[in-house]
């Protein structure tokens, strides 16, 4: 399928066909991109497709999991030397918040209230699709409706 000299530029393929696959931002996807990154950017000679490929993975697994551990540190450092608000909230304000919300979207349509609680689920975008039977742009376009609704609602709260 490849020749030696297309190894790297194989590897690189696979990984972006690989990536279309996967939730923007989960931690598999950032693991892909790292992985891409990596490859384009590697003096590492590719002896063998299949080990490069899991040497990329791996490498750039270890890399994010360093980074997220870095920036952890950092926060706990900023975050005791920074002193803190505190206000006390109540335990049924997230589900009073959420029942208001879901309030407003049904306003605007069954969808959009189906498409929040998927999205508070943390469900993906193709599994919303999937379940409802709509395509993937029209499933996307739902949640930028639930975002442009939620946000609009926060900022009329923070007016009042």
């Amino acid at each position: 399928m490849c020749n030696p000299l297309d190894k790297r530029w194989c590897v690189v393929l696979e990984l972006q066909q690989s990536l279309q696959h996967l939730t923007p931002g989960s931690l598999e996807a950032e693991v892909a991109e790292h992985a891409i990154s990596l490859a384009i950017n590697s003096r590492n000679s590719e002896q063998n497709l299949k080990f490069f490929r899991y040497d990329l993975i791996r490498n750039a697994r270890f890399s994010l999991k360093r980074t997220k551990a870095r920036q952890h540190r950092l926060w706990q450092k900023v975050a005791s030397a920074t002193p803190a608000w505190a206000e006390d909230t109540t335990p049924y304000a997230s589900s009073e918040l959420e029942s208001q919300l879901r309030l407003m979207l049904s306003k605007s349509g069954k969808q959009l209230n189906q498409c929040f609680t998927d999205m508070l689920d943390g469900k993906s975008v193709a599994s919303t699709a999937k379940a409802y039977g709509i395509s993937h742009r029209t499933a996307i376009r739902l949640r930028q409706k639930v975002r442009q609704i939620v946000q609009a609602y926060l900022d009329a709260q923070e007016v009042a």
